[in-house]
């Protein structure tokens, strides 16, 4: 019962954070976005005779040990001058094998459907990652975006949940400026 009621909690908790965080995404894509998450959520069996790898507290189960997917960047992205939407020192991260974005040394585009880009960012002064923004290529989900799903979750101390601060409209804006490569800024190194 109280698992229940603390699944009903954290629903209603994520609408009204998309509510007053996405003021420019419709009433019905907000539950649609809900929904995908809850969906990304379901428990993932480990192989047999793996040691279960566990996402950080609040965020999807489906980026659970991104940290050990293909790194995108050779060194750490320094905050951007002039303005950073996704603040801090930055690490990128996809769950795709070099050969299959690389096949001959070189990245190709687009990205795979079933990709997951997953960016880590430490605030500056925090020695903790403050900000997990997620892209998922889901086929058939937003042609007019390549079928990216964006999704930004944050958080103020290192022990605490992230939460859900921003989706899809948010981040469409910035990332149309890379259309070309796929709608990700960081490219293989």
């Amino acid at each position: 019962m109280r698992e229940q009621a603390l699944k009903a909690f954290a629903s209603i908790w994520l609408l009204l954070c998309f509510a007053i965080f996405n003021a420019c995404v419709e009433e019905s894509r907000v539950e649609e976005i809900i929904d995908e998450t809850e969906i990304a959520t379901e428990p993932v069996a480990p192989e047999e005779g793996a040691i279960p790898v566990v996402a950080l507290p609040g965020l999807p189960n489906d980026v659970a040990g991104y940290e050990g997917w293909l790194k995108l960047n050779a060194e750490p992205i320094p905050p951007a001058a002039g303005g950073d939407p996704h603040r801090g020192t930055k690490n990128v991260y996809v769950n795709q094998a070099r050969d299959a974005i690389a096949p001959n040394g070189e990245q190709v585009f687009p990205y795979p459907h079933g990709s997951i880009v997953v960016k880590e960012a430490y605030r500056p002064g925090k020695d903790y990652i403050g900000l997990i923004a997620i892209m998922r290529k889901i086929a058939g989900s937003d042609a007019e975006h390549n079928d990216w799903k964006f999704v930004e979750y944050t958080r103020n101390a290192p022990d605490a949940e992230f939460s859900i601060i921003a989706a899809d409209g948010i981040c469409w804006g910035c990332h149309a400026r890379v259309e070309d490569i796929d709608y990700v800024f960081t490219e293989l190194d």
